[in-house]
């Protein structure tokens, strides 16, 4: 047996003892009571900085969101586009739920004000009949201005969301289906 294949032995081996490890110790923890709707529902900030979620990881799924939001109506697919800013919706209702104050910056605030008034427009374009490409991606234009104009007003400026329409990279067709 070669000195690699014992090393990857070992490591997998060690990966196993920590995986049941880990088992055993959240097996003997005391469950805590499951949070009343109203607490969650409430946008507080948390106690501790080291028990905020990681506001990049809510922020990704919210991308990845309006990314495929944007490959919807490029595709004037207004159907498909109005469930992916259904569900962008729900992830910032989420991320004001779960990350109120990151780092000093009023994330719940700056969605309030400046994300969730941009959604409105694009609302009117994915409803509106007939279809209209060009208005939904103007829409979209909107939303995604107020997303770097939140990402500057919190201090990220390097942060710049694009339509990224030109590539698609999901294994998924955003053209209307064809009955």
């Amino acid at each position: 047996m070669t000195r690699f294949i014992r090393w990857q032995i070992l490591l997998i081996a060690g990966a196993g003892v920590c995986v049941f490890a880990a088992m055993i110790s959240s097996g003997s923890k005391a469950q805590e009571p499951a949070p009343t709707e109203n607490a969650t529902s409430k946008l507080v900030p948390l106690t501790a900085q080291d028990d905020a979620p990681e506001l990049a990881l809510l922020m990704g799924d919210l991308q990845r969101l309006t990314h495929k939001m944007a490959l919807s109506a490029n595709e004037g697919n207004a159907e498909l586009a109005a469930f992916y800013m259904h569900e962008s919706l729900e992830q910032l209702k989420t991320i004001q739920q779960q990350s109120p104050v990151y780092e000093d910056q009023p994330v719940a605030l700056l969605i309030e004000r400046m994300a969730l008034p941009a959604y409105q427009p694009f609302k009117e374009a994915v409803n509106a009949k007939p279809v209209d490409r060009a208005r939904m991606l103007t829409a979209l234009d909107g939303i995604i201005a107020s997303c770097n104009q939140c990402h500057v007003a919190a201090h990220h400026p390097l942060i710049r969301i694009t339509r990224g329409t030109e590539v698609n990279p999901f294994n998924q067709s955003f053209k209307l289906a064809v009955p």
